[in-house]
């Protein structure tokens, strides 16, 4: 048990270390209103140094007082993301259209970041409370799940529609579904759930006219391999002619074959150089493997598998369902989130832009994720202590 606590701690030291050097080396392209590559090098190594220290000191926090603080998040993060489209210009970041980031104190904050980790806290109290392994029919498990069904749809619909941030709002989804699987809702009635979730996110992408085009722009890119495993009359009829491959995935995909085996060396990637924008952040597993190869991929690919196992089998050990459902859902969401980053960077599903917990540039995404690792920790440490204690 005291291995699992602690190798945890050590996958995300190593990649908080392996994101503090890539960020350093894929910031050597510089555009107008870039930061220098030592801008990214102090800001990433703060956020990192902060990451550990919040993970330590919440080893020092009881349990009751660390979910305390998540509940505190959930309302302050829901608040930022309520008002976020009404604020001026000045204290708001937007890109593309989209409102995500808020300016506070020199830094760049998304609140959403620090919603998702923490909506885990409230789905695990209301999950464990309300949900028995008890067997129950479609409309009864449908019942228990109606209503945190319709304040997800409230409030990550409202994420959607003011942010166009659909790849969080999967996540979530996706981790609420194992959740209520794992707090007891029949596997059968969550897979009728999750082919009507699918039906509804396929609704949305038709009705959005830039999602929809990104959409053909992908099955145009994989067409061609897909394709022959159907017959030939239903080939013709899924074809799209013409269909152009996405630049970011192409250059992604380029830059993910030019490292070949061992890659072309630190700092020698040259896909960084303006090829791919966002090469520091959604794509730093592009960029990895460009500079380190396939074998370097597969390293972090393994910390990673590492990283969500461990957290899975931490759940094991959890005395109380809240803790056991807690850890769930953050375990699933570190999963879907990595899932939906590499897959979409060798266009393997639509890119969602999803950053990589622990090793994207950000401090938002680094400080959620400390949090919610380090109270993931304190939770089992204080977990175990009253459990000897009580013995």
């Amino acid at each position: 048990m005291i291995k699992t606590h602690l190798r945890i701690f050590e996958i995300v030291l190593i990649l908080m270390m392996i994101s503090i050097v890539f960020v350093f080396s894929m910031g050597f392209f510089t555009y107008v209103g870039q930061k220098s590559p030592y801008g990214f090098l102090f800001s990433q190594t703060l956020f990192a140094v902060i990451g550990v220290l919040i993970i330590v000191v919440f080893q020092l926090i009881k349990e009751e007082y660390c979910y305390k603080i998540l509940y505190a998040i959930f309302i302050i993060s829901l608040i930022a993301c309520m008002i976020m489209p009404y604020l001026p210009a000045s204290l708001v970041v937007e890109t593309k259209g989209a409102r995500r980031w808020i300016r506070f104190l020199g830094f760049s904050i998304a609140p959403l970041e620090f919603l998702k980790i923490s909506a885990f806290s409230i789905l695990a109290l209301t999950y464990s409370r309300k949900i028995d392994a008890i067997k129950r029919t479609f409309k009864q498990d449908l019942f228990l799940l109606l209503p945190t069904l319709c304040a997800y749809c409230l409030i990550f619909g409202y994420v959607y529609v003011t942010q166009n941030d659909l790849g969080q709002c999967v996540v979530v989804a996706a981790s609420m579904f194992v959740m209520a699987l794992a707090a007891g809702i029949s596997f059968k009635h969550i897979f009728y759930l999750f082919i009507a979730a699918i039906a509804c996110g396929v609704s949305l992408i038709a009705l959005h006219p830039r999602r929809l085009e990104r959409g053909l722009e992908w099955w145009g890119s994989i067409q061609d391999f897909i394709l022959p495993m159907f017959p030939e009359g239903i080939q013709e009829s899924l074809r799209i002619a013409h269909a152009s491959e996405p630049y970011q995935i192409s250059h992604s995909l380029n830059a993910i074959t030019h490292g070949d085996i061992l890659g072309q060396g630190f700092g020698l990637g040259v896909f960084k150089l303006g090829f791919l924008s966002e090469v520091h952040t959604d794509f730093i597993l592009s960029g990895i493997a460009e500079e380190i190869g396939f074998f370097g991929f597969f390293v972090v690919i393994l910390l990673f598998s590492f990283l969500v196992a461990s957290i899975l089998k931490l759940s094991t050990y959890m005395k109380t369902k809240r803790d056991y459902l807690f850890c769930i859902g953050y375990g699933s969401c570190m999963f879907f989130t990595f899932l939906m980053n590499v897959g979409g960077i060798i266009s393997l599903i639509p890119l969602k832009g999803i950053a990589v917990p622990f090793l994207s540039y950000g401090g938002s995404s680094m400080l959620a994720n400390s949090i919610a690792t380090g109270i993931l920790l304190s939770i089992f440490k204080h977990s175990q202590e009253n459990y000897v204690g009580s013995m």
